[in-house]
């Protein structure tokens, strides 16, 4: 047999042919980030909107999520996000019940280098790098659009002092905080306009009807011109007490209420109530926009705030259908 020479370049070329024809080895599987999402509770259409929301949009981009339901319970909020913690999740949701409380374990989070991303209510905190961004409603803005309203209506009004009752949520939640300064900052401009009284409805219905019928048992509310309520909830709750005496919810009483709900913007076509404040649940999109900015390795703004309107007489007729 003729033996064959080959050049040495000849025999790289074959070499490398010969690689090319060898199985590849396998590309790593690229993971979906796992999201731990800390909902406060499910006190209201609100609140289950607002979970829908964020959930329907992580699974459409495709992020695995853990979700845990605090119930009203500030202690089980902390347990959970220790869950999500110990877990290793890449990143934790935290809808909080109250603004105090949360630094201890946002440490822990920060520590484990899991970037936490706050939606609706505030947090107060000494450091700010606890959290990645907030996003949610402006709640000051809120207030200010109710008190608005009030100024407005009475504007042409000759009555020598407007009286308001106002039915406050939870305490130390950012939510009733900013709305009560923003309402009373606006009110301000007229000096006839004072907050005669303040009540606590913790955001839920049956304790809205609660303090609402207690109020009427130990005071004469023909007096009072003007409920300021902090959510459709206890508004509703309010509504039910108020019903038990002579006094015309819309008429004898001007109601302004803040959530939009669709059972409240019913109310208000039909006259029980007179200003809807929007506050807007549909923080779906916000939040997936904001973790893809993340995970992408793009800077997050640290506040973001959604879209609200304000709907009353002048345009009930015209309020699009409420998804909650």
């Amino acid at each position: 047999m003729k033996k064959r020479n080959y050049s040495p370049l000849l025999l790289i070329l074959l070499l490398l042919l010969l690689a090319g024809c060898a199985v590849k080895p396998k590309t790593a599987v690229t993971k979906s980030p796992v999201i731990g999402f800390s909902q406060s509770g499910t006190e209201s259409s609100w609140r289950k909107f607002h979970t829908k929301s964020i959930r329907t949009e992580l699974k459409r981009d495709n992020y695995e999520v853990m979700y845990r339901n605090g119930y009203q319970n500030q202690e089980r909020q902390i347990q959970d996000v220790r869950t999500f913690i110990a877990y290793q999740v890449d990143l934790i949701i935290l809808a909080p019940l109250t603004e105090h409380g949360w630094e201890p374990v946002l440490k822990e989070a920060k520590k484990a280098k899991i970037p936490v991303v706050v939606v609706d209510r505030h947090l107060e905190v000494n450091d700010q790098s606890l959290y990645l961004t907030h996003i949610s409603s402006s709640f000051k803005a809120e207030g200010q659009r109710a008190g608005l309203y009030v100024t407005n209506h009475f504007a042409k009004s000759k009555q020598r002092q407007i009286k308001i009752l106002e039915l406050n949520g939870t305490a130390d939640a950012s939510a009733a905080k900013l709305r009560q300064e923003g309402f009373a900052d606006t009110i301000g401009r007229d000096p006839r306009a004072h907050i005669t009284a303040t009540i606590n409805g913790d955001f839920t219905r049956a304790k809205g009807e609660e303090v609402m019928a207690d109020y009427i048992k130990n005071h004469d509310l023909s007096q009072i011109d003007v409920l300021f309520s902090h959510s459709d909830e206890m508004t509703l709750g309010a509504l039910k007490a108020i019903k038990q005496t002579k006094i015309r919810p819309g008429k004898d009483l001007i109601i302004v209420t803040v959530d939009a709900q669709e059972n409240m913007i019913r109310k208000l076509q039909v006259g029980e109530v007179n200003c809807v404040v929007e506050c807007n649940p549909d923080a779906g999109w916000y939040v997936v926009n904001a973790l893809n900015r993340y995970f992408a390795g793009q800077q997050v703004p640290h506040e973001i705030y959604m879209p609200e309107t304000t709907f009353s007489e002048s345009n009930a007729d015209k309020v699009p259908t409420r998804n909650y």
